[in-house]
């Protein structure tokens, strides 16, 4: 048994989700070994295989959107509102995690290209967030990294918004009394990592605009340790078997 398991949503050739998978891991401060990772295109997991593991992660979809009419997204959004929050199973949702599990809890997904968030942003979190068991040790605003051109308009019913941004209202929210939790940014990316992920997906963020040295987003990346470390929490909450920290 692995403690954690993975849901990914990307093609078996783009190599973002291996370096997904790595991620999470380093991010976590846990071994690779320890990460079982699920790819959602090819179907949901079961009730046994949710059962053999303490958490679920939910990454990133590359190419693919969580307002899209595939089944399997229809099936992933099930799995969310029927297993995952409705189980209390200890969850953390990132980017597309945080809008499939939105769109689970009945909020649309919008596509937003206007307001897209690419690079190191700043985040601030909400007066919620001071009573939450992973955000609580957070300042007051962060540098969070982003990359996404799709977002939810509202915090679902259910759940507390923890943190918004300038551009995007929802940054990261809790499902009430549960432990539960999804961020829009990447708390397992760093600078490199993110510099990676943006140069893999150059194209769905419209592309450079000049020199590399000229780019906005590669010029706006900063360290974000506060936003790792939500990870980091997480999983020592899981490892160490408890439903808080």
């Amino acid at each position: 048994m692995k403690p954690f398991l993975l849901l990914q949503a990307r093609d078996h050739d783009d190599p973002m989700a291996e370096h997904e998978w790595q991620s999470f891991a380093r991010a976590m401060g846990v071994t690779r070994d320890e990460i079982h990772t699920w790819n959602l295109i090819e179907g949901s997991p079961d009730a046994d295989t949710l059962n053999r593991h303490a958490a679920v992660l939910i990454g990133g979809s590359g190419a693919y959107s969580a307002s899209g009419e595939q089944q399997w997204v229809h099936d992933a959004a099930q799995l969310i509102r029927e297993e995952l929050v409705g189980r209390g199973r200890k969850t953390f949702g990132v980017c597309f995690g945080l809008q499939l599990m939105g769109r689970a809890l009945g909020e649309d997904v919008i596509h937003d290209p206007e307001n897209r968030e690419v690079g190191t942003y700043e985040v601030v979190v909400t007066a919620e967030a001071q009573e939450c068991e992973l955000f609580g040790v957070l300042p007051p605003s962060f540098f969070a990294q982003q990359g996404h051109n799709d977002r939810i308009l509202n915090t679902p019913v259910g759940t507390k918004k923890l943190a918004e941004s300038a551009l995007a209202e929802v940054q990261a929210l809790v499902v009430e009394d549960k432990p539960v939790w999804a961020t829009q940014f990447h708390p397992e990316l760093d600078i490199h990592g993110n510099r990676l992920r943006y140069m893999r997906y150059i194209e769905n963020y419209g592309g450079l605009v000049g020199p590399e040295s000229e780019d906005p987003v590669l010029t706006s990346l900063r360290p974000s340790p506060h936003a790792t470390n939500l990870l980091y929490r997480f999983a020592r909450m899981v490892l160490e078997g408890r439903d808080q920290l």
